[in-house]
């Protein structure tokens, strides 16, 4: 590893506003975010335009010197990580919503612009942004679109992928590529755009990009349910998801012992407290022509579910704060993380009809592993996305290897996926290595070194 030198480090503080390169000691006034690694490389510029962020991009090519582009910084693969001689170019600057365009149902938004802020201003106009997750204050478009973000609605609106109609980006090189659609159908040769979706900042830079709205939801009630099995939760989920009598917004699932350590953890154990011990939960929201019919619509759908035995019970939300309760289990889950440290963490896909035969045979498979071994799941059923802590309590790293074959074991063959909505980053670049397509992660060189041949992008990341 180099240490950037003096002259550098004064070149690129004149491609910027004064007073936006921080250099030594930057954690002392910044955050790392997820990962303490994230601000090694203690040399930190903060553009606040297209053309800073291509000078810097420039300047950096020139000299040899490696970036790594960073938002809210709440990735959860590594992908964020940087080391000495590298520059962090954190683009929470950049956090201007440009336009919204209520007629037509899209939004221009500077790439550190959060999650939230996007959310609310569509909201003023009755529209919402199809996509949300619970680290929604502080996850940046630009990050999300470089991971390809999933979330809680992906069922019904796609991924980050799915929202994105323009992009502009800029590359490693130093050039700009704009090309800012406001328009679902745009067939002018190659979308470069989706090969930067999903990048992780490998390929370039995103400065902005235009969203496709959607509608607002309407008023929702929201339930916990109880139900013995995966493949209950998944009935469930199709007699709601199929009924005619409104809309399926949201279907979270968990796991019993994630469940209950979570809130057990928050003090809120008479959240889950209803149903019996072994039961798996899930917490749904519904939304009709008006609450009230919502309401009914969800409880006789509800009661069906009771009677045809995939649920054992249920608890619909009489209040804001109730709903809140039960949320609160769900998106606060690394509480359970904390009660059982030292574990590895899972991020997969599994398709619907797999569902039940897999997860009954990972249960099977850590516990050949080590009995003690205890698996945190929970996840958004409708996409059939998991999220997995699977620990003991205590440090395992002799345990590794064994763990990662027993979790995906099998995983590939029925048309899931090792990494569903985090990226791969650093984490997880092993697993692509060795379970990814040999064609594919050749294809996937053969663009990187075309757009980066210098490979200062993010290096180390992905491939």
């Amino acid at each position: 590893m180099t240490t950037l030198t003096s002259e550098f480090l004064n070149a690129l503080a004149t491609v910027v506003d004064a007073g936006a390169v921080r250099a030594g000691n930057v954690t002392e006034t910044l955050d790392p975010g997820f990962d303490k690694a994230n601000l090694d490389a203690d040399v930190v510029v903060f553009p606040k335009s297209t053309e800073q962020v291509s000078a810097t991009v420039r300047l950096c090519s020139e000299h040899g010197v490696a970036l790594v582009p960073q938002g809210g910084r709440t990735g959860l693969a590594g992908g964020a990580r940087s080391q000495t001689g590298q520059v962090v170019i954190d683009m929470t600057r950049m956090n201007q919503m440009l336009d919204l365009d209520s007629q037509g149902g899209t939004a221009l938004v500077e790439a550190g612009v959060v999650l939230s802020a996007v959310q609310a201003a569509a909201g003023e106009h009755g529209l919402s942004t199809g996509i949300d997750l619970a680290a929604r204050d502080s996850a940046t478009i630009g990050g999300m679109i470089s991971t390809n973000a999933g979330g809680i609605e992906a069922f019904r609106y796609g991924t980050t992928r799915h929202r994105v109609l323009g992009m502009e980006v800029v590359l490693a090189d130093g050039t700009v590529l704009s090309d800012l659609k406001r328009v679902v159908k745009a067939n002018e040769g190659y979308d470069l755009k989706q090969l930067l979706i999903g990048a992780e900042g490998t390929l370039g830079v995103v400065t902005s990009a235009v969203l496709a709205l959607v509608p607002q939801d309407r008023d929702a009630v929201t339930a916990l349910v109880s139900c013995p099995r995966a493949d209950d939760a998944l009935r469930i989920f199709r007699r709601l998801h199929g009924s005619p009598r409104g809309t399926l917004l949201a279907c979270e699932i968990m796991w019993p012992t994630y469940a209950r350590m979570t809130a057990a953890a928050l003090k809120l154990d008479n959240v889950v407290n209803f149903a019996p011990d072994d039961d798996l939960f899930l917490l749904v929201e519904f939304a009709a022509s008006d609450a009230e019919a919502g309401q009914m619509a969800l409880e006789e759908l509800l009661a069906d579910a009771l009677e045809a035995e995939e649920a054992s019970d249920a608890v619909i939300a009489k209040s804001g704060e109730e709903r809140r309760r039960m949320w609160q289990v769900r998106e606060d889950s690394f509480e359970a993380d904390k009660s059982l440290p030292h574990g590895f963490w899972y991020d997969i896909s599994v398709p619907h009809a797999h569902m039940q035969t897999y997860t009954d045979g990972l249960f099977a498979r850590m516990a050949a592993i080590d009995p003690a071994m205890v698996v945190l799941m929970f996840g958004h059923l409708g996409d059939g996305n998991l999220h997995l802590t699977v620990t003991r309590g205590t440090p395992m790293p002799d345990l590794h290897d064994a763990v990662d074959h027993a979790m995906f074991d099998g995983l590939q063959a029925i048309g899931g996926s090792f990494s569903a909505e985090h990226g791969v980053g650093l984490e997880k670049r092993g697993h692509l290595a060795r379970l990814g397509q040999p064609e594919l992660l050749e294809a996937m060189r053969a663009v990187k070194q075309v757009l980066d041949p210098k490979g200062i992008m993010n290096p180390g990341k992905v491939l």
